[in-house]
């Protein structure tokens, strides 16, 4: 058991997040708490989520116009 907790444990070291996002979040669960911590994360996620599906829906149209030209 201890050796699936300390693999876990660094996992979750390995995949937090460094960027400015992710400094962001840091900064305000330190300043302000966890509420408006998870608050910015999950604003942070939705933007990449739509992000994500504009990149999706963008390559399907190229695709769509590559193949019916």
């Amino acid at each position: 058991m201890f050796v699936f907790l300390s693999g876990a444990l660094v996992g979750l070291a390995l995949a937090a997040p460094v960027g400015p996002v992710g400094v962001f979040c840091i900064c305000q669960a330190l300043s302000h708490g966890l509420w408006p911590a998870t608050a910015a994360g999950l604003g942070a996620a939705t933007a990449d989520a739509i992000f994500g599906a504009a990149a999706g829906l963008g390559l399907i149209l190229i695709q769509t116009f590559i193949a019916d030209n």
